[in-house]
């Protein structure tokens, strides 16, 4: 147990110098900082595991100083809670809940005592670095242009601050999937027994989504919420994560179309990847993933197949 414990604090280490300072490699590295404590408490339990965080952590400030060190208590813990319900034979479901609430937790805490600290947020850094573009592009706008650019750059803020709550929640739960694509294989390949992960063709909302979403739509027609109220920051929340719920089950209803066709997995994961910055054909998976779930398309098509 100390000999792997010293070996999982090796591996941390390597993952930590490349995160931090190389600098092709670093979001790469940074995804794999999970998986020595993954991989440490699937076979042995929470006591050690805890110790071996402790040295991470210790490491992490030698290495990247106490701005750091945040970093190894985020994928520390989170490796640590899924690590444990693997090895107690936890549904993989159970798991990627517990791993993405132990991950939101965390990123709120370090949220809340940054701006606690020295006063400062995300948001601030943004305006500023927009203002900055701005002025700077000044001597080729008039200044009307430049009025119009601050507004939107300012209505844009405005939404984005509404829906914090909702971003830091949908960052966390995509976080914790990608991790688990990504680690769960190579775990299993050093012999950490977890159970199969369904492709993600397979993944099927409750239809509860759809008609949630509705009613939140009907709701707003009848109240309209206003910018500032309560009521406005409900709904703009709750709506981006309904909407986010019907994308992943458009995106789910593409890949299970390419699957069934027998397309090359390069297909549906071009589209996956072109949705983010396209907009209509972001629309486009979502609106799929609305008539999946009303219409059940899936079931018609295999049917037809």
């Amino acid at each position: 147990m100390i000999t792997e414990g010293a070996l999982m604090l090796a591996l941390f280490t390597v993952l930590l110098l490349v995160s931090v300072y190389v600098p092709i490699l670093s979001i790469i590295g940074v995804l794999f900082l999970m998986l020595p404590f993954f991989i440490y408490s699937a076979k042995y339990k929470i006591a050690p595991a805890f110790m071996l965080l402790v040295g991470a952590v210790a490491i992490t400030f030698l290495i990247g100083g106490p701005f750091m060190m945040p970093a190894a208590l985020l994928y520390g813990t989170t490796g640590i809670v899924m690590g444990t319900m693997v090895r107690r034979k936890t549904d993989n479901w159970i798991i990627y809940m517990a791993g993405s609430l132990t991950f939101l937790l965390n990123v709120i805490a370090q949220y809340v005592i940054t701006v606690w600290l020295f006063d400062f947020t995300f948001l601030d850094e943004f305006r500023a670095i927009f203002e900055t573009t701005i002025n700077e592009a000044g001597p080729l706008l008039g200044s009307g242009d430049m009025d119009q650019m601050r507004e939107q750059v300012d209505i844009a803020m405005s939404y984005i601050d509404a829906i914090l709550p909702a971003l830091l929640i949908a960052t966390s739960f995509g976080m914790v999937f990608i991790l688990m694509m990504i680690n769960y294989p190579i775990a299993k390949r050093l012999g950490i027994q977890t159970k199969p992960v369904h492709s993600f063709h397979t993944v099927r909302l409750p239809n509860s989504i759809l008609w949630y979403y509705l009613l939140f739509m009907i709701s707003a027609l009848i109240a309209n919420p206003e910018e500032g109220t309560m009521w406005y920051a409900v709904y703009v929340n709750i709506m981006f994560i309904l909407q986010g719920c019907l994308y992943i089950q458009g995106l789910s209803f593409v890949f299970f179309f390419a699957h069934s066709k027998k397309w090359s997995k390069a297909i549906p994961i071009i589209i996956a990847i072109l949705s983010i910055p396209v907009i209509p054909v972001l629309y486009l998976i979502r609106l799929l993933g609305i008539i999946d779930l009303g219409f059940d398309l899936r079931q018609r098509m295999q049917k037809k197949l």
